[in-house]
């Protein structure tokens, strides 16, 4: 019994991946397709309006919709319960800092053998003025509108079928494809289509790394996912991290070493 509802659930989470992508891909598809018809009708589609809204919000949505249909209110509040999950201060800490440290390692090392354009000023200034005195965290779609489907719903199903390297780094390759038709809209993504691979090695990374967060903190989304994407977000929007290759080979280094010398026990159950 518990093989087939581990079975059961790994099939939703295609399920669930091919919704996301039909609802994000299709509605951008259709507006690099038809641009000045939708727009006519339904606006533009540029950050925060209600097209770009609808694609860059379907994870959650469609993580809400299918918890909703075969699991309920009962359903929604195990995946709700998974927001305020307890968790100990070093992986509050780690979630914060881990990602402004690389960025800040790399703004002190780097320019002592070449230009870089981040400063120390505009992480220990210009990052925790734009997350902590501005609306970022409701104004920035990706941390509440992408976690509670990529880290609640897909990635404990994952889990139950796959050891932790693996469900990360598949999970974060789903998210670097998905993220593949912002880079053809203007003001989305703060990297070029060019920059793919090295956007790819940085989103792996990251998945890794909340993926071990995950496992640590017993299934905790808002310390996995919600924290960490915030953050990184953050510091994109102020110029600090563009997933540059030293930022993306050192984010890798990092999600590579936490689970070498402290690996996660166990699989995340559903």
């Amino acid at each position: 019994m518990a093989e087939r509802a581990s079975r059961r659930e790994f099939r939703r989470v295609w399920l669930f991946l091919g919704l996301v992508f039909l609802i994000t891909w299709g509605v951008g598809g259709l507006y690099l397709l038809f641009p000045q018809p939708l727009t006519a009708v339904f606006g533009p589609f540029v950050y925060g309006s209600p097209a770009y809204l609808l694609a860059a919000c379907s994870p959650t949505l469609v993580a809400l919709a299918l918890t909703l249909t075969f699991e309920g209110t009962a359903g929604l509040g195990r995946l709700g319960r998974r927001l305020i999950q307890v968790t100990p201060l070093w992986a509050l800490a780690l979630a914060f800092l881990a990602l402004p440290a690389i960025a800040l390692g790399l703004s002190l090392l780097v320019p002592a053998f070449s230009a870089w354009p981040v400063r120390p000023g505009d992480v220990l200034v210009a990052t925790p003025l734009l997350l902590f005195t501005t609306a970022q965290i409701l104004t920035n779609s990706g941390p509440l509108g992408e976690e509670l489907g990529w880290r609640g719903y897909a990635l404990p199903r994952l889990l139950d079928r796959w050891p932790p390297l693996v469900a990360g780094g598949a999970l974060g390759v789903v998210w670097t494809i998905w993220h593949i038709p912002a880079f053809l809209f203007s003001g989305i993504v703060n990297s070029s289509l060019s920059n793919l691979g090295w956007y790819a090695l940085g989103t792996i990374a990251l998945s890794l790394l909340m993926t071990w967060l995950f496992m640590r903190t017993r299934g905790g989304v808002l310390i996995a996912g919600i924290v960490p994407h915030f953050v990184i977000n953050g510091l994109g929007a102020v110029g600090a991290w563009r997933t540059r290759p030293a930022e993306a080979i050192a984010l890798a280094l990092l999600a590579l070493a936490l689970f070498v010398l402290w690996p996660p026990n166990g699989r995340k159950q559903h």
